[in-house]
């Protein structure tokens, strides 16, 4: 029979656990940014592991690999009480030195490209200050080689250009009063994009960044590419391990003489049918 204390731990544990379920979840999805929210929500996981952080830096090589199953104890009389004291630090310190362990890498400048592109995360409150300083300095190189790129791809789009003269001529229309007298409704880029976007407000968590971005990519031409480049990145192989499953479903040994053409639009619908 489980014990008053055994309950009371089993309620801690699922307490613990669950932000590891909702994680998995949140970061397992393929309609929405989740690259950004990677490093976020990972470190929340740490915040709630952490106990004693000094003496689990400390001990964190002598520590076993809570996911190896060969360290699970055998042949336990399950009605014996169970000692429960200290047993869910122990837990939390274990999945702690995971953690360490398998994201060592969690808050390098590289790492933290995404959410720092992400505008509602964008302050970076959840690192400390010089992990900071040291994401911005990497986004204003980033934003300084995506800016020549630009500039090379347009010098040689120009040069392959050939104007036609006569053509240019034959084609030309006079502008009315009214045309000559309207502006361009234009918006100027600023010359450091990294330092006005830093300067504004997050957005809501709710919000989209990529419709964020869409509506911002005049004022943040560059900054907007890279954002792309970033955003579109998914977090996890769950969308295409999903994709993988249906194609597997659908061409089946009794469906081996199935056209590609006929599979492609078979699966295009079995992805999209919910839009219609």
């Amino acid at each position: 029979m489980i014990t008053d204390d055994e309950w009371d731990l089993l309620v801690d544990l699922t307490e613990i656990l669950s932000i590891f379920a909702d994680v998995t979840t949140e970061l397992g999805g393929s309609n929405y940014v989740t690259s950004s929210l990677c490093v976020r929500m990972l470190i929340e996981i740490i915040k709630t592991l952490t106990t004693r952080s000094l003496s689990q830096q400390t001990y964190i090589e002598e520590q076993e690999d809570a996911f190896d199953e060969s360290n699970d104890e055998q042949n336990q009389d399950i009605n014996k009480p169970f000692l429960t004291f200290g047993l869910l630090d122990e837990v939390k310190s274990k999945l702690y030195m995971n953690m360490m362990k398998y994201y060592p890498t969690l808050t390098t400048a590289e790492a933290l490209i995404p959410s720092i592109l992400d505008p509602r995360l964008k302050s970076l409150d959840f690192v400390l200050p010089e992990q900071k300083i040291k994401a911005e300095q990497h986004l204003q190189q980033l934003f300084k080689q995506e800016k020549e790129n630009q500039k090379k791809t347009l010098d040689i789009s120009n040069t392959s250009e050939t104007p036609d003269i006569s053509n240019n001529s034959k084609s030309r229309k006079r502008k009315t009063l009214m045309e000559r007298l309207a502006k361009d409704s234009v918006v100027a880029a600023p010359d450091n994009e990294v330092s006005e976007y830093l300067q504004i407000y997050e957005i809501p968590i709710t919000s989209d960044p990529l419709i964020w971005w869409n509506e911002k990519k005049d004022k943040f031409p560059i900054l907007s590419n890279l954002a792309q480049k970033y955003l579109a990145v998914s977090a996890t192989s769950t969308a295409s391990e999903r994709l993988f499953s249906d194609g597997g479903n659908l061409l089946t040994n009794k469906r081996t003489c199935m056209k590609p053409k006929l599979f492609k639009k078979i699966m295009f619908l079995k992805r999209n049918a919910s839009k219609f």
